[in-house]
């Protein structure tokens, strides 16, 4: 089984022992889906605004209908998925990416409250282009999420990320980093685990791992993305079973690898697929990565290169040693390398851009250990290297990670951990540096969960 619930445990035990000291300061989100200000300005007329327009703001003052029409949480059917007055398909608005070279902003969910109950926090970091993280941004309120990554789509703009009661709540940054939540908690026939973009960026996938069902369950479901920033809850596109972890191949948007017991028509044999993702996907190729049913995969990662993909195995209770999987992406076809073990639970991977190491962090296991990675050997591309060498203690319950992968912070990736953000450097010369982690502080409101940095 999954191991969220027990790290978040272990983190709020971890960090109530910090709280003599924090002061008695109400950090608790507001509950009603609005965005406050710590000092920003939210809306650009020189004032620090207490909050900004609501959950379905359009940006005219009003609560308006960019993702759903009548604030109930759920994508309507008629929604404008292009702009053009029509519910459509396709890849009718894809986004460029931003400037490589810039300021970028972080989110990171904030999952308790002072007191220890559950909230819906979520934080703006800056991160500035020497690789720096400062605080003082906004906070606002969506659905809770624990863990896990927020996607956005490659222009920065909309945020999305898969909470714990199966919605995803939805956001905008301006380009000062001042969010705008357009959906607190968007519904659709899904349960969201976690969330992957398009590499176009007008297709939001949600990827539900649960088994299938008559009325949905299990599968990938698409959530349009307008250019007008509408989002239209197009439906399944693959219906699966226990569909843990969906990556694109980098250079080849229409091919997507995915972790799962079965996958469109294929309902028995291998655990990864390579998907020719189209207008009607279809199953190229599989490959039975693990050798059992015994995984639950935690997370995936593709080369740079687009040769190999890795996938980490944190089952709890399989009486089989945590481990991280290889298969090799030959054209449209899969191969089973290997596998790497053991590892105490793997929660998150990071592929170096420099197509020369991988990241893996380790929950239970307080630790960031890394592999050298090496396409000239075929059978044996990936060497477990073992722990970094740490700037500033050891990690403390580390989870979702995210990186930089363009401009001059490409390789720089941010790790998630109780109470603050590690920052982790491929170096481009096949090594690896820890930055040391920056702190939020003591306080079980300083627990830090879900996580993402704009592209």
């Amino acid at each position: 089984m999954r191991r969220t619930w027990g790290r978040l445990a272990a983190a709020a035990a971890l960090a109530a022992v910090w709280v003599s000291g924090c002061g008695d300061d109400d950090t608790s989100a507001p509950d009603d889906g609005a965005t406050e200000s710590d000092g920003a300005d939210a809306d650009g007329d020189g004032d620090a605004d207490a909050a900004v327009e609501a959950e379905g703001a359009d940006g005219d003052g009003d609560a308006g209908a960019d993702v759903e029409a009548d604030g109930d949480g759920e994508a309507e059917a008629g929604a404008d998925a292009d702009g053009d007055g029509d519910a459509d398909g396709g890849h009718l608005c894809p986004r460029d990416p931003a400037p490589a070279d810039r300021r970028r902003y972080v989110v990171v969910s904030r999952p308790y409250d002072a007191s220890g109950a559950g909230a819906a926090t979520y934080e703006v970091l800056a991160l500035g282009t020497g690789g720096e993280l400062e605080r003082g941004g906004a906070t606002f309120s969506m659905g809770r999420s624990t863990a896990g990554e927020i996607a956005f789509t490659p222009d920065g703009e909309l945020g999305f990320v898969a909470q714990e009661d199966g919605t995803v709540g939805v956001f905008r940054l301006d380009g000062a980093g001042t969010p705008e939540v357009l959906a607190a908690g968007l519904e659709g026939a899904f349960y969201a685990s976690s969330v992957t973009i398009d590499p176009l960026g007008d297709v939001a996938y949600v990827l539900d791992s649960e088994w299938r069902a008559a009325d949905g369950g299990g599968g990938i479901y698409a959530l349009r993305i307008g250019c007008d920033d509408s989002v239209f809850d197009a439906g399944m596109v693959a219906p699966a079973k226990l569909p843990y972890a969906m990556e694109f191949v980098p250079g080849r948007p229409d091919r997507t690898v995915v972790a799962a017991a079965d996958i469109l028509d294929v309902t028995v044999g291998p655990d990864v697929h390579l998907l020719d993702w189209g207008t009607s996907p279809a199953v190229l190729s599989r490959a039975d990565a693990f050798g059992d049913d015994e995984q639950i995969v935690s997370a995936g990662a593709v080369t740079r290169d687009g040769r190999y993909a890795l996938f980490a195995d944190n089952a709890a209770f399989s009486g089989i040693p945590n481990r991280v999987a290889v298969v090799a992406i030959d054209g449209d076809g899969l191969r089973a390398v290997g596998m790497l073990e053991p590892f105490d639970d793997p929660v998150a991977l990071a592929a170096s851009p420099f197509d020369d190491a991988v990241l893996v962090a380790l929950g239970f296991g307080d630790a960031i250990e890394w592999l050298s990675y090496d396409p000239a050997h075929p059978d044996e591309p990936f060497v477990a290297m073992g722990p970094l060498a740490y700037a500033g203690g050891r990690p403390q319950l580390p989870s979702a990670a995210v990186q930089v992968e363009r401009g001059t912070l490409a390789g720089l990736v941010l790790v998630a951990e109780v109470s603050g953000i590690r920052r982790v450097r491929f170096d481009g010369a096949g090594g690896v540096e820890d930055l040391g982690r920056f702190e939020f502080g003591s306080g079980l409101d300083n627990i830090v969960g879900a996580i993402g940095v704009q592209p």
